[in-house]
């Protein structure tokens, strides 16, 4: 998991309680210039290492700006319908400052491209409300204001308090759900090893978890203190939709799980934390299954 979590460190640090609903998305669109060619644009993209501020130049065909602030550029434009909310994209992505400067990307931790669930705060709000905008091979800049980024908070020695964020990246393709059903949606992102609890009910499985909803960015985060959730069948430790996914998870296994509010906090939600009738997101990761 420490792969993925260094691709999305803005999330985990930032804890964003934007939500997406609160923000305009009145646009406009400008006609620039032809697309470009896309095996020169994505080679140029991916030789580029530390810094993207000429990188569009010369190369945008179209423009999209919003009344929040947030402007999205067309580098190469895909086909078909755009993504929704509580879809899993692969993506191709670098996060820069305005002055060009590289501080993310799935390159740094050697990963073709990593999974995106839209709509939940895994990013900062500016991803959310942008990827709704976009198709599967689509390659953007997305301009993303202060604001709906990290705002005032900041990211010691790597994003500054109040700085706009410039997102490049390329929708690789939409990744169907292995579980889609009785409000649980599941991906599984990697597969592990072993028994599971469903093979073996007499052991106790152990997992990491970082969770949000679409109203609040960090709802818990057990990697922070190191504190994984443990489970074993019988109890109810743990939300219905999770006991589920975990009757047959096996150790090294990690998950995406968006559960609808009745396998999980329901109509009551959760202090402060969790709203009434919320979905909830479970970024999960599998570390042991043993005895007793």
């Amino acid at each position: 998991m420490k792969k993925l979590i260094l691709g999305f460190l803005v999330c985990a640090l930032a804890a964003c309680q934007t939500t997406t609903a609160d923000k305009a998305t009145t646009a406009k669109k400008n006609i620039q210039k032809p697309l470009q060619k896309k095996e020169q644009v994505e080679k140029e993209f991916k030789s580029t290492k530390d810094n993207l501020k000429s990188f569009e130049k010369g190369k945008v065909a179209d423009v999209k700006s919003f009344s929040n602030g947030l402007v999205i550029k067309w580098i190469l434009k895909g086909k078909g319908r755009k993504l929704k909310k509580g879809e899993m994209a692969l993506i191709d992505y670098r996060l820069a400052l305005p002055d060009g400067k590289i501080v993310d990307g799935n390159n740094r931790v050697n990963m073709p491209f990593i999974p995106f669930v839209i709509g939940y705060n895994m990013q900062t709000p500016g991803w959310d409300l942008a990827f709704q905008e976009l198709t599967p091979g689509d390659f953007v800049k997305i301009e993303i204001p202060a604001d709906l980024a990290l705002g005032s908070k900041e990211l010691k020695g790597i994003i500054p308090a109040n700085s706009a964020n410039w997102l490049y990246v390329k929708v690789v393709a939409l990744v169907t759900p292995s579980v889609f059903e009785d409000g649980v949606t599941s991906w599984k992102i990697k597969d592990g090893e072993g028994l599971s609890l469903a093979k073996d009910p007499s052991k106790e499985i152990s997992f990491h978890a970082m969770v949000s909803t679409e109203s609040k960015a960090s709802v818990m985060n057990t990697r922070l203190g190191n504190y994984p959730l443990k489970y074993s069948p019988g109890q109810k430790t743990i939300v219905p939709g999770l006991r589920k996914i975990m009757k047959n998870a096996k150790k090294g296994e990690r998950y995406f799980i968006i559960l609808d509010a009745p396998q999980a906090y329901g109509t009551r939600g959760y202090a402060d934390l969790v709203k009434p009738n919320e979905q909830v997101f479970y970024n999960i990761e599998i570390m042991d299954i043993r005895a007793l």
